[in-house]
């Protein structure tokens, strides 16, 4: 099981994984992401972010999607903050989107 989610958090380094109570959801391709989004919706919650990778078959956003950082994560208050985001789009060069185009 890889110790980094969709986002790109480091589960490693979450308090929550160390006492068992979160698992990873690793890739959006993994076996673990599945199974996280399955136990997700079986509470009534879905994480955005997590579904759109598992749908659209992105391992990890900020490596592999070209929209990120896209409005799932402008809406959180997780998992990214704001100005984090923000130095992500001036060091890639890239605009603000304002809907969702996936």
């Amino acid at each position: 099981m890889t110790g980094t989610g969709v986002c790109g958090l480091s589960c490693h380094a979450c308090g929550l994984f160390h006492r068992g109570k979160c698992s990873s959801c690793g890739s959006g391709t993994s076996i673990e992401a599945r199974a996280k989004l399955a136990a997700q919706e079986r509470l009534g919650f879905r994480c955005p972010v997590l579904a759109c990778a598992v749908g659209r078959e992105i391992e990890y956003c900020s490596r592999d999607c070209p929209e990120f950082p896209c409005p799932l994560y402008e809406r959180g208050p997780y998992p990214l903050s704001a100005a984090y985001l923000q130095m992500h789009r001036r060091r890639r060069g890239t605009r603000q989107k304002t809907s969702l185009n996936h």
